[in-house]
């Protein structure tokens, strides 16, 4: 478990919901909301988007913090009321997958083997969580950390 490796994710379009607040007293809270949020209106998307993948972008700054739930999406596909949209550039990513009870120390990993093999996170790029959502009480994770 927590194997890591690097990868390459290709420019991506997402929908969802966001959150911003202050880091690190409102989450992981305000991250569980926001995801439960995008599931409840998961209805509204159309057929050909997979919901049973959510992509979660985030930023943070100083003590400020900014948490998307997102589906993938085709450009120019219709998205719900309410919701934000926007375009993910491409990049290579250190990645290590967990689960959703182990992300504490999955971050601890990929940092570790970050430092270990050389890789920098890039500043100013989203790192993101990607969640398998399944019916089950653990869930496989995907951390991606944006790497120079």
């Amino acid at each position: 478990m927590f194997e890591c490796e690097i990868i390459a994710r290709d420019a991506s379009d997402f929908a969802g919901f966001s959150f911003s607040g202050p880091f690190p007293h409102s989450f992981p809270s305000e991250a569980v909301k926001v995801q439960h949020k995008l599931g409840s209106r998961k209805s509204e998307f159309t057929p050909n988007i997979n919901t049973d993948v959510v992509f979660s972008p985030y930023y943070v700054s100083d003590n400020l913090a900014t948490y998307f739930a997102c589906y993938e999406v085709p450009e120019g596909n219709a998205i719900p009321e309410g919701m934000v949209s926007f375009k993910l550039p491409g990049h290579t990513y250190a990645k290590v997958t967990c689960t959703n009870k182990t992300i504490r120390d999955g971050y601890g990993h990929v940092f570790n083997w970050m430092q270990k093999n050389g890789h920098k996170q890039l500043n100013g790029a989203c790192s993101i969580e990607v969640f398998y959502i399944e019916e089950a009480d653990e869930e496989k994770v995907e951390l991606l950390i944006p790497v120079e």
